[in-house]
Order: structure tokens, then sequence, then C-alpha cells
């Protein structure tokens, strides 16, 4: 604190010994040149005679007239800072959890099996029919469970066996300018940073901590501008959940039956104490296992421009260094690991990367109404990346080097009657080493018109543009596809999931080429605004990874075409009540778009992108994008479902298209409101279409522990093996995103103004969907929106955050 407040006095300090008339009548201080006003004097314009006993600071360069005033341009060196601190709590909990049963416990056919048996269901009695005997017995210290009369009429618990927590996060950020003005020249601006998160998670035992920091160094000189920046953050996590292993506690905390407390220990004897040896204890799980992830990152930059004269030019070296360390433990006595596992993975990312950019203008012409330039710009890019996972085999090694210059022309055409025309025409090289193919023709072009005019009192203007353009990409080599192992494991066997393979190669492919035509519409009528854009991407040679012969290859795989519309429509103004001004500002987006696998290489359809064996997404021909793909009962040729000689359906030995994860469309508003210094802001979303796989339900079905399985106990007492297509579900939602209300004041002195804000975000959901929120995830990270088995509940976060500038 004692650092903090010499801090806030510097500016004192550093102008303690200038002269006291000056500071005293200083207007602007945050300039290079510091005006004085010398009011109540007089002086002679022609022969500039101050009239008065006046003294003025000896590194005064310039005095001027103005009206009955003098003002004074000094030279002073000075040193001058602002800078912005703000600080921020928030408590979180999750928004939504699939509906359990509370009525029944452990068993099989209503006949209660205690945990001792080893059995999963809880198919057995009513919980309320039970009572503890009173005995001695290891798997619950009031006793084993008897039916009412046969005990010591002590009556059964209903146990709570939730692992999640009111979560709660703090996070301190603090940023500072200093300007130092010499007598000459521009200013020197140093930029400092520093910021700290710490995140309490909703799950029990799972603490994560993000700390950031740099500084900027900025002079310009001669035109030139020149700035120096460096980086660094440190993320230290209790679990990565790599593998998994807090979706798998989540897991078993919901298959927990309620005749059973995990809470009562983790060990009997050398033994996990679990309500069954084939589940785990889901705070078992959760002891300290050496489970760690760590990472640290330093990005250092420099960047030299100009942007004067008909020349310009910008270079931008840049180095980046990131080292990720996982430790993902399974200790002894784990459902599927008897042993225990321990697997330590590092990955070194080191990325040089250099941009720079040249552009020259052109001599306009038609008396300045025309204007071209000649611009190229070029992209290097150096990655190295090793991963290393301790006492396995084999390393992982991968360089990609990448050159990408383009070179444009563009030109343009003002009329005086309000029209302004725009063409761009260029070309793009990529060049890769670990592409096959190299592409020298990349071409680019756009046309574009914009009309101004003044419609009554109010200015608009309406601008389209059409743009054809062609580039080439290819998977990041420092992005890890181990999340594919999860396809050799079943649902039912994915417990022993151990992501411990990567990509064995990213050469010998050919880099993915886009091809997208967009058209764009911009409509500006007063205060409302109009954003409009087509498109049409066409992608070919799309590359997947697969698993052949217990290795990760990576595989282009597939051509498709997406087509999308996206609108957006803004109006903000003000208005007066009562003498006060209330400002508004309101916005609606709109967007969708349709995605379709035009072909797939030979031997690869019904390739997965994400999921298990049993059920996954996959790239098939002539089907949208990233479809379900599960078990389906069998039909026959008028698709009724064929039923077997016992009368239950039949399913069909192959797996089928089940479901479609892409929305029809996307609908977002946002509104602002403020009076005075009070502000509101509102936004929501809509999404429609799309489903989801529900594998959380249907486990929770086979298991027993769902809320609709005890709603039809009556007539199924055994479990039912789950077909996928049971459980293909709508994913539509409409969601609060945020609420805040925030109040701002202005003050005169160091401090200058204080913000502070109370929000609420994810608010609210409402959705079809049975579970937790489906815009939830499989793996994290990931982007596999249609599958969800044990996914993580998403959180509704609330809070207030103080936002000081000074």
């Amino acid at each position: 604190m004692k650092y903090f407040l010499l801090l806030l006095l510097l500016p004192i300090i550093s102008t303690a010994q200038t002269n006291e008339d000056y500071i005293r009548l200083v207007k602007k201080v945050d300039t290079p040149r510091t005006y004085f006003s010398l009011p109540n004097s007089s002086a002679n314009r022609d022969q500039m005679q101050v009239q008065g006993d006046l003294s003025y600071p000896a590194s005064t360069r310039r005095i001027t007239v103005g009206r009955n005033q003098i003002f004074v341009i000094s030279r002073a060196r000075s040193l001058t800072f602002s800078g912005n601190f703000t600080t921020s709590a928030a408590l979180s909990w999750a928004n939504r959890l699939p509906a359990l049963q509370q009525q029944y416990a452990q068993g099989l056919n209503n006949q209660y099996i205690g945990p001792e048996t080893g059995t999963l269901f809880s198919y057995g009695p009513a919980i309320s029919t039970l009572e503890y005997d009173g005995s001695h017995y290891a798997w619950d210290n009031n006793g084993q469970l008897v039916m009412k009369g046969s005990g010591n009429g002590k009556a059964a618990n209903v146990y709570n066996n939730s692992i999640l927590r009111t979560g709660m996060a703090v996070t301190n950020d603090i940023s500072v300018k200093v300007s130092y003005f010499a007598l000459r020249g521009q200013p020197w601006d140093l930029y400092l940073k520093a910021g700290q998160e710490n995140d309490k998670s909703i799950i029990s035992q799972n603490d994560n901590l993000r700390q950031h920091g740099g500084l900027a160094l900025s002079h310009e000189m001669n035109n030139n501008k020149l700035t120096l920046k460096y980086d660094y953050g440190v993320d230290r996590f209790d679990y990565a959940n790599r593998n998994r292993l807090l979706n798998r506690v989540y897991q078993y905390s919901l298959l927990t039956p309620v005749s059973f407390q995990n809470e009562q220990g983790t060990m009997i004897g050398n033994t996990q104490r679990s309500y069954s040896n084939g589940a785990d204890n889901p705070l078992f799980l959760l002891q300290d296992h050496d489970n760690d992830y760590a990472r640290r990152f330093h990005n250092a930059s420099f960047k030299l421009e100009n942007n004067t004269g008909r020349i310009s030019y910008s270079l931008a070296p840049s180095i980046q260094a990131n080292r990720t360390n996982n430790t993902e433990a399974y200790a002894p006595g784990t459902t599927g690991f008897t042993n225990g596992n321990i697997t330590r993975r590092r990955q070194n990312d080191l990325t040089f990367q250099t941009r720079g950019n040249v552009r020259f203008e052109l001599p306009t012409i038609l008396n300045k109404q025309t204007y071209s330039w000649i611009n190229l710009s070029y992209d290097y890019v150096n990655v190295h990346t090793d991963i290393r996972y301790l006492g396995l085999l084999p390393e992982y090694k991968y360089k990609r080097i990448t050159h990408e210059p383009i070179l444009s022309y563009s030109t343009g055409l003002r009329t005086y009657s309000g029209w302004e025309f725009n063409m761009d025409l260029g070309n793009k090289v990529y060049i890769s080493n670990t592409a096959d193919k190299q592409s020298y023709w990349l071409p680019l072009a756009a046309l574009s018109a914009k009309k101004s005019m003044k419609i009554g009192s109010k200015w608009s203007s309406a601008k389209l543009t059409s743009k054809l353009h062609h580039f080439n990409s290819e998977l990041p080599i420092n992005q890890s596809v181990a999340a594919i192992n999860l396809f050799n494991y079943s649902t039912t066997t994915a417990t022993g999931f151990l992501p411990i393979m990567e990509a064995s190669r990213f050469t010998g492919l050919r880099p993915v080429y886009h091809r997208e035509w967009s058209n764009d519409l911009e409509v500006n009528y007063g205060t409302f605004n109009l954003n409009a854009s087509y498109y049409i991407r066409a992608t070919r040679h799309d590359v997947l990874p697969v698993i052949s012969n217990n290795t990760i290859l990576l595989q282009n795989v597939a051509d498709h075409v997406t087509k999308g519309l996206e609108i957006q429509l803004a109006h903000g103004n003000r208005f007066r009540i009562g003498g006060k001004t209330i400002n508004y500002r309101n916005s609606l987006s709109f967007s969708t778009y349709k995605n379709r696998i035009q072909s797939v290489t030979d031997g690869y359809n019904y390739t997965p992108t994400a999921g298990f064996s049993d059920v996954y997404t996959a790239i098939v021909a002539g089907a949208p994008s990233n479809v379900i793909v599960g078990s389906a009962y069998l039909r026959d040729a008028n698709h009724q479902i064929v039923t077997g000689t016992d009368g239950n359906p039949v399913v069909d030995p192959q797996l089928r298209v089940l479901g479609n994860p892409n929305p029809d469309f996307m609908l977002g508003m946002s509104n602002y409101l403020s009076y005075k210094s009070l502000s509101l802001n509102l936004s929501w979303m809509w999404k429609k279409g799309g489903e989801k796989w529900n594998g959380t339900a249907a486990m929770l079905d086979y298991y027993g522990r769902s809320a609709s399985s005890a709603a039809q106990r009556k007539s199924e007492t055994t479990p039912q093996t789950p077909v996928a297509e049971n459980y293909i579900a709508r994913a539509d939602f409409i969601r609060i995103n945020n609420i805040s209300v925030s109040l701002d004041h202005s003050f005169r002195g160091y401090v200058n103004k204080l913000k502070v804000t109370a929000f609420v975000r994810n608010l609210l959901i409402w959705t079809p969907y049975k579970g937790v929120d489906p815009d939830q995830s499989l793996l994290e990270p990931g982007n596999t929106t249609g599958l969800d088995f044990f996914n993580l509940p998403a959180t509704t976060n609330a809070g207030i955050e103080a936002s000081i500038s000074f």
C-alpha cells in the first residue's frame, strides 16, 4: 500500500520545483506543450511587449496574445501519469441441473441391494420403507438398511451427494500510463499493467489462479513511431480436465444412490469406499493425487511505423514462448485403474512472427477526386512445438514455417454529387514447409459504391461492397488433437479415457483451401444504422484427425460449402424529460447459416469429429457438418420400427445419422439506457433449432437415478439399455446474457472518475432441453456442441465491479 501511495504522490513531487504562480494557472498539462493563461494583463500586439511585473519560465518558447490575455507556451520538462484500477468480486452457481429422483434406494426389482454387492443401480424399494439396523457397517455409520419394522426404528436418510458449491471469483487489474515531456519532440509514453484472478469454481476442491502483467514503451521521432511491448502470464489450475476427470467426478455424484453418502469417508481399509466397486466416490477422485496444471507465457514485440507522406510502412516482429505442464493422476483403487495411473505432459511452444507492410499512394487526378495506392504486406511465421509424455514414447516435435505475401492495388473515385466508388485487386501467396503443395495464385477482388445525401434534416448514406477472396489455412501445430482418443472408448468404458496420443505428423497434407464471396450493405439514416452481410464460403481439402493402427493421422477428408446471412440494426438517441437528458441505444442482431458436406474422400465417410465409438458427431457426405451418429431402431421399407420375437424393438446393427446440432438462426438484442450518472445494460439471445444427444439423461435413466425413471417405476423396475435415438433432444434456448447497472461520478483532482457496476451474467435460460445448459461442450476446450455426456454445468455469475480512473 505504501508504494501505491508513493505512486499517487509522484506528480506532486515531480512538479514541486516549478514556478508556483504558473502551476496555479495551468490549463492543460497532458500535452507536449503546457499552456499558461495570465489574465488581467495588457499587451501591445505589434510590439509584443508585456505590461506589468510578470515573469515566466526560461523554457518558454513563444508568447501569443489573445483578446486581453497573454498565453505563454512553455516547453518545460514534465512527467505526468494516468491510469485505471479495477476490482471485482462475483459469486457463481450452476444455472441448470438434471432432475434426479430422491425416492428410491439402491437395488433391483424393488429389492434393496447394498453397496457391498457391487450393484450400480437405483431400482430398489422406496427409501421411505427402509430403516437402519444400528449394526457396525463400513458403508454407513448408521448401520445397514433393512425393511421397516425389522431394524432399530431410525428412518433411512435421503443423502445429498452433490459436489457443487457456490463459487467465487475475485479479480484485480491495474494499468498506468506515464508520459515524459522533454523540451523538444514528442513525449515518451510508458504503459504498465498487472492483474490477478482467483477463482474458486463451483466444483469442490477445484481452485484456479490467473496472473498477468506487461509493459510497453512508445515514442515518436521524425514521423517514425516505435513501440516496444512485453507481456507475461501464469495460469495455475488444480485440475486441467484434459482427461475429463471433473466430468467423471460430476458423473458419479449424480449416479450415487440416495441411500449412500459419499461424505462419510473415501476409504475402507486400503480400498476405496464407494457405492459400488464398479464406481468411484467423487470425493476420492478429488483428493490430492498430484493433479496440477500450469501454463506460463511470455510475449515480446516491437513495432516501427510511419504513416506520413505518400509512402507509409510498418514492421512488427514478435516472439512468443509458452510452456504448459499437466499432471493427471488417478490413485490406486480408482475404477478402471487398479494400480493407479499418472500422466505427466509437457508442451513447449515457440513462435517467431514478423509482419511488414508498405503502402505507396499514387498521385491524385481529376481535381483530387480519384485516389489510389499500392500495398505490399508480408507475414512470416515460424512455429516450434514439442510435446512429451514423461515415460512414454514417442516424443512429438512439430515445426512449421509459412510465408504469406500479399500485393494489392486500390483505387477510388469521389464525386461532387455524393458518390464514392472503390476497387481493390490483389493476390496472395501461401508457402508452407508442412504443405505438400504451395499456392502462388490466391486472388482477391472487391468493389464498393457509397452514396451520401441529406434527407430532410438528417444525413444518410448507403454503401454496398462485394468481395471475393481466396485463402489457405492449416491446422495449428500447437493445437492438440489428443481429444480424438475418446473415440477409442464407448460410453460404458469412457472412465478409462487417457488422452496420451498426439498427431504423428502435420506434414504431407494439402492446405485447406477457402473461396469466399461476400456482399455487405451498410445504411445510415440519422441515428439508425443497418449492416447486412451475405456470404458463401466453399472449403476444399478440410483436415481431420483419424485413428489408424493406434496412431493419430491427419488427413484431407472433405469438401463443404457454408452459406450465411448476418444482419445488425442499431438505433441510439437522446430525449429530455423534465429538463433531464436520457440517452439510449438498442441493437438487434440476426445470423443464420447452412452448411453441407459436398464430398468425402473415399474410405472416410462417417469420420468422427468428436465423441465416443458408439455415439459421435461426424462428417457425412450430403449432410450438414458434424451431424450426430449413434444407435437407432431397425426400420422396414415403410420406416416402421421392426420388433423381435419377444415383442421388443430391434436395434439396427449399423449406426445411423440421428440429428443436426446446427441452429436454424441466432437472434440477439442489447439495450442501453443512461440517466445522469446511472446506466443500465441488458442483453439477451435466442437460438432457434439445433439438436443434441442427451447422454446424461440416458445414463441417469439406465441406472435409475433420473426423475423420469422414478415416474415410470411402476412399469420399469430393471434397467433398459438406452438407444441413442431416444435421447436426441431440441437444444433451442432463450437466454438473458447480462444485466448490469452502473453508477459513475467524476471528480477534480488525481482521482477523476469512479464507476461502480453491479452485474448478473447468464441470469436465466428457457429451453426444452432437459439437463445442463445445452451450450455446454463435451470436452473443455472444444466445440462438441452436439453431445452431452455428463457435461459440466454452466454458471450464473452475480457480482460487483469498481473502477477508478486517475
